[in-house]
């Protein structure tokens, strides 16, 4: 790789065929993509430099006079240091766009040259992309989708972003506008607009391009129309400990109408004279609306609230979890025990056991249970069940739901819709926790594409790397290899916060008498009692994890 690193690129004459099968492009070709990923490794080099010198400089810009020994000078040179940042991030944006839309045409002719029917051609590519990019698939599919837009048919949009002119905000603006265009009409968009796109802000860009298209192509406007209208979507996200986003992306009219329908029950409830703003009120109505319950306590739903025993039962701190987010033990308790404005809940705990707690209420109370799963009490994660099955269901299921949380792909933690054998059980693998992870519907299908490999490995494995490590520990850690070789580490999150061992003496270990200083630190124990740990093996009968 260093010869064609040395080695000068020159492009191929266009008398000279350009398929790979001729060593002479192939090697050229190769040269200028190993120079490029060298540069752009060079360039990471300087921004680390860069951003060290910064920090260097953050103690004497506390202590600064303006106009005293060229603070006001050095000030402007900072600011420049600021622009010059926005300028090469939008450069590395452009560069990173070109690779990824380079890299799924090599791939999409590997697979041709492999057989893969023309239907099928591209299916995995952009899964390969994600983990690179740190992306979830579903994400890393949309930027692709308008990547190939700019860099396939829209080049002085192209070039403006790759010289940081423009940022990739507006670039995927302009590609959401044109999308719909074929590469003619696009490429006169772009002729047409590139001029104004420095002085505008994304948002307007996004508009510039979507009314030349628009007088381009009418019927590409009804296209693009139906086109949104097929895209709506309710979602959720996590606001605070406290709070969740669920937003609907609905057709202008019908989400005027939803609108319009809240905000008139908003002002009935406040015209009855009840207390609380408009804004609590139009809540209060989309959860009455859409579930026809009047609290949560009356929800005949579960949630799965986990949290360590110590954190439910006393004062202890450590972070619980619902539904894959984090809420704050003090939280979880009134949640989990009854409170203001409470719901069905379940409890974990650590060391000894943790409980998911599974809550069926009535019109008057919501019911609780509390049930028990066990931690390793050094990395914090469920421990594995046993079973043979050819489906997982039962509790294995819900142990590898709770474990995972969500999709066990590196990056895409979208929602667990299948339970997935890592070892396939046509190859003899066992229907079992320590066998089984929770993927999503996508990242399930992509696993049987042809090079997909997967497996569960026990310890670290030996060479680099690259992880996607939602927390530590060996088990059920999951190895993922794409077609192309490269591998990803995925371990499920622990329920708990990870024991780290005190260093000690030893003559601070003689001195406090046997089995002092082995244990975790003060407060952090396996069964998170907050007491000092100790090494000898818990008494028989014991039920420590």
């Amino acid at each position: 790789m260093t010869e064609l690193l040395t080695r000068p690129f020159t492009p191929a004459r266009e008398s000279e065929p350009t398929g790979f099968p001729f060593s002479s492009v192939e090697d050229r070709a190769l040269s200028a993509a190993s120079r490029a990923a060298l540069l752009l490794l060079s360039a990471r080099a300087q921004i680390e430099e860069a951003s060290q010198l910064l920090a260097e400089l953050a103690p004497t810009a506390a202590a600064a006079v303006p106009g005293q020994d060229g603070a006001v000078s050095w000030t402007t040179t900072v600011l420049e240091s600021v622009e010059s940042a926005e300028v090469m991030r939008n450069a590395l944006g452009a560069a990173q766009m070109q690779a990824s839309v380079l890299y799924r045409t090599l791939r999409i002719a590997e697979q041709r040259a492999a057989g893969m029917p023309r239907h099928d051609l591209g299916k995995g590519v952009t899964d390969e992309l994600a983990p690179a990019r740190r992306l979830s698939p579903a994400r890393a599919a949309n930027a692709i989708a308008l990547e190939r837009v700019i860099v396939e048919s829209m080049p002085r949009t192209l070039a403006l972003l790759a010289r940081g002119e423009i940022t990739q905000h507006a670039a995927d603006e302009v590609a959401k506008a044109v999308i719909v265009l074929d590469d003619g009409d696009r490429a006169r968009v772009d002729e047409d607009i590139a001029h104004r796109l420095p002085a505008v802000s994304p948002r307007r860009a996004g508009g510039l391009a979507r009314a030349r298209a628009d007088e381009l192509d009418q019927q590409a406007a009804l296209a693009r129309h139906d086109r949104d209208v097929a895209s709506r979507h309710v979602s959720i996200r996590p606001v605070s400990p406290s709070l969740v986003c669920v937003s609907a992306t609905l057709p202008t009219a019908e989400g005027v109408a939803v609108f319009a329908a809240l905000d008139a029950a908003a002002s009935t409830a406040r015209a009855q004279g009840a207390a609380g703003t408009r804004g609590q009120h139009m809540a209060d109505a989309l959860f009455s609306r859409v579930t026809g319950l009047h609290g949560i306590e009356a929800a005949s739903i579960e949630l799965q609230l986990m949290m360590t025993d110590e954190a439910l039962l006393g004062d202890g701190s450590e972070t619980a979890w619902i539904d894959g987010r984090a809420v704050p033990a003090a939280i979880a308790r009134r949640l989990a025990l009854g409170g203001a404005r409470v719901g069905a809940g379940t409890g974990t705990g650590t060391g000894t056991g943790t409980g998911t707690g599974t809550g069926t209420g009535t019109e008057h109370d919501a019911q609780r249970f509390i049930r028990r799963l066990y931690t390793d009490p050094v990395t914090g994660s469920l421990r594995d069940l046993d079973a043979r099955r050819r489906r997982f269901t039962g509790r294995d299921r819900r142990f590898v739901e709770l474990a995972d949380r969500t999709c066990r792909t590196p990056w895409c933690e979208a929602r667990i819709r299948h339970i997935d054998h890592v070892e396939r059980f046509a190859d003899g693998g066992a229907t079992a926790s320590s066998n089984g992870v929770g993927l999503c519907e996508h990242c399930n299908y992509v696993r049987e594409l042809p090079g997909w490999t997967t497996r569960m490995v026990a310890e670290e494995p030996e060479g680099p790397k690259v992880s996607a490590d939602h927390g530590s520990g060996p088990r059920r850690r999951r190895e993922v290899t794409t077609p192309t070789g490269r591998t990803y580490m995925s371990d499920p999150p622990p329920l708990r916060r990870v024991r780290r061992p005190r260093q000690t003496s030893r003559t601070s270990d003689t001195a406090n008498g046997p089995g002092a200083g082995c244990g975790p630190e003060a407060g952090d124990n396996a069964d998170g009692s907050g007491a000092s740990g100790a090494c000898p093996d818990p008494a028989p009968g014991s039920d420590a994890a």
